[in-house]
């Protein structure tokens, strides 16, 4: 949920004495929405301040907006939401690599002090913006005391974050929701819900559920139980496991299993006024002894667009549900075969993940992604925010993003078929994630993930086909090419005997 103010549409500039958003004296308000900042001349004197945007967490994504701001010609001020480690907070976008930050912000635990950090710089901050889902309770909490910039607030911030929260919120509001139930222990508490679902003890012909941590991300910590035997040992593995962020999990949230097809509808929010900026189709498989991994996702469009209209207008009274005003949110839902409807599985009130790949994907097409839209409509172009449609028109083409999935494990000698990738006619970009001399583990969630291919194109034959043959040659063997372990263990010992430079040492 981003959220912020732009000088040409809100006045949340530097006033006299530095205040941020905060009127002088002259200014007299007029009646406003709230959380937002009044429009008048004295808000906007600058005193020959440099713009700036404040990014909260800016991982994955969070990386790609602030590179994105940073185009438009805007100061960057990182707010992290804890102390990450260092490893962590290096491990951005290939685009990202060069960024460096103007400004780097932590937060104490008190967020009276990053305010007060932030209305001590010599910026006039424009905007406040989330970028990724580990920020996004201190991103309400900051936002809230801030003056001068628009808000959520903090009153529904707990059940924008917990899975639990968040599914009774959404059934509070009279809307689908999965049946669930949030469990500390597995016996006389998980058990009986399990058994309840229809769960059969060890046979898998009846009903499934879904297992997951109660706050996470992405497919961490997801599983599929077929029996309550199964549910039991995936009860064990997430209850006290350290989650994406390092969070241990304190419960588990189990779920009615959703069959049917799994879609994403990423939007912006403005003064409560939701625009839909692109709808994705997942495509998951299992592999690896996992349930749900990653193998790509495609720009979402039917021929008469009732599918979309449906999911765009069930998950914005999910917004409203969950207090959303302002902001990006990634709404997951699955379209329920047996009820032709959508039922929320999650959503994440920051930008859409994935390193922020989609841009490449989404622009071409559509014209515009989530984050130019978060841009235009909290730092300098408003007004292109009204204009847009409630959900995109009716494109022309295809797009994909072909994650790459690997069955191999051990040292990672290169990837000897990129140079046909880049030939593909659909080809438009790649992010590598593991690099030749690191190690290739076998992917069974998005962190494992080795890569992925992002493939553009107006005729859709082609996107179809590229995809296929990128699967085949994965499936194959022939997309990775590993060292030898006997190799890496006689440079290793030659390296310990002194035969051999440092550099030249290769890890097993």
């Amino acid at each position: 949920m981003l959220v912020g103010v732009g000088a040409a549409a809100f006045a949340a500039g530097v006033g006299v004495g530095g205040v941020v958003g905060r009127l002088t004296a002259k200014a007299r308000p007029h009646r406003r929405k709230p959380g937002l900042a009044p429009r008048t001349p004295e808000a906007f004197q600058l005193r020959g301040r440099e713009d700036a945007v404040v990014i909260v967490d800016p991982l994955s994504t969070g990386a790609r907006l602030a590179i994105e701001a940073q185009n438009r010609g805007y100061k960057l001020v990182r707010a992290l939401s804890s102390d990450f480690p260092e490893r962590l907070l290096s491990t951005v976008p290939e685009a990202c690599k060069n960024l460096e930050w103007d400004v780097t912000i932590v937060n104490t635990g008190d967020v009276t002090d990053t305010v007060r950090e932030i209305r001590a710089l010599n910026y006039h901050i424009v905007a406040i913006l989330i970028g990724c889902e580990s920020g996004v309770e201190f991103f309400d909490e900051l936002t809230e005391v801030m003056p001068g910039f628009p808000t959520n607030g903090t009153k529904m911030s707990a059940a924008r974050r917990d899975k639990y929260l968040m599914g009774e919120s959404v059934r509070s509001a009279g809307l689908r929701a999965v049946k669930q139930q949030e469990c500390r222990a597995w016996h006389s508490d998980a058990a009986n819900f399990v058994a309840s679902l229809g769960v059969q003890e060890t046979d898998t012909n009846g009903a499934w559920c879904v297992l997951k941590p109660t706050k996470s991300a992405g497919t961490d910590g997801v599983f599929i139980s077929k029996c309550a035997a199964e549910a039991r040992d995936c009860f064990d593995k997430i209850l006290g496991a350290a989650n994406v962020f390092g969070e241990a999990n304190q419960t588990v949230l189990v779920q009615e299993f959703l069959k049917g097809k799994e879609y994403v509808v990423d939007s912006v929010s403005l003064e409560g006024d939701h625009k839909c900026v692109a709808i994705w189709e997942y495509d998951k498989r299992p592999v690896n002894g996992a349930q749900f991994v990653y193998y790509g996702m495609r720009l979402y469009q039917s021929e008469d667009g009732a599918r979309e209209s449906k999911m765009v207008e069930y998950v914005h009274a999910v917004l409203n549900a969950l207090g959303v005003r302002h902001g990006p949110t990634h709404a997951e839902v699955m379209w329920l075969d047996g009820e032709d409807a959508p039922c929320l599985v999650e959503v994440g009130s920051r930008p859409h993940g994935g390193e922020g790949t989609f841009i490449e994907m989404v622009e071409p097409i559509i014209g515009y992604s989530q984050v130019s839209v978060m841009l235009d409509a909290f730092c300098d172009k408003q007004y292109r925010f009204k204009r847009l449609p409630l959900r995109p028109a009716q494109f022309a083409g295809a797009s994909l993003e072909v994650d790459f999935v690997s069955t191999q494990e051990g040292i990672l000698a290169g990837y000897p078929l990129l140079p046909q990738v880049k030939k593909l006619a659909s080809f438009k970009g790649l992010e590598i994630k593991v690099t030749p001399g690191c190690h290739l583990e076998k992917t069974v969630d998005f962190l494992t993930t080795p890569g992925c291919a992002m493939l553009v194109h107006k005729d859709r034959r082609i996107v179809e086909e590229d995809r296929l043959w990128l699967e085949r040659m994965q499936d194959e063997g022939k997309f990775y090419a590993l060292q030898d372990p006997a190799l890496v263990r006689a440079r290793n010992a030659g390296f310990r005997e002194g035969f051999m430079s440092p550099h030249r040492q290769i890890s097993e």
